[in-house]
């Protein structure tokens, strides 16, 4: 049986305004940490609502799909997301464009298909570590465990 995830995660809010620079941060941030360092890295997602993709160095047929979708302008957050493109280090990294002002609360939908390993709670922790170092903060709660895995049926 195929398992995935595809549910809302953490919900977010700004304690100051966030650039694409702090979005690079972030990027170079959970790149650093341990328990990705051998998996993937991570870039900021080309889709409309904003994300961040994991990018998996040992997946060979490149089938896996891994992303934290931002919502930067779906319900009450008023963020702004950029074109992406494969000069997107070079571009974002240094700049002060703003996706979100201070006090903008946003929620994270996450995305795992086609063998990507599953988000679990202890994951959503490290991201919570790494969005608050650069001046986001959680304001509501988990989601459940149970939540965070789907079967195809």
């Amino acid at each position: 049986m195929t398992s995935y995830t595809y549910t809302i995660g953490l919900t977010l809010k700004t304690e100051r305004i966030i650039t694409k620079d702090d979005f690079i941060t972030m990027c170079k941030l959970l790149g650093s940490k341990n328990e990705y360092s051998n998996l993937c890295e991570f870039q900021p997602e080309g889709i409309t609502e904003g994300g961040i993709l994991f990018k998996f160095k040992y997946n060979l047929d490149n089938t896996w799909y891994k992303s934290v979708r931002l919502g930067v302008s779906s319900g009450e957050s008023k963020g702004k997301w950029y074109w992406i493109d494969g000069n997107y280090l070079s571009e974002w990294t240094g700049n002060n464009d703003i996706i979100f002002d201070k006090n903008n609360k946003f929620t994270l939908f996450l995305k795992s298909f086609h063998g990507a390993p599953l988000f679990t709670l202890e994951e959503l922790k490290i991201w919570e570590e790494c969005f608050n170092k650069i001046g986001i903060v959680k304001v509501g709660k988990y989601p459940s465990k149970k939540s965070l895995i789907t079967f195809e049926k």
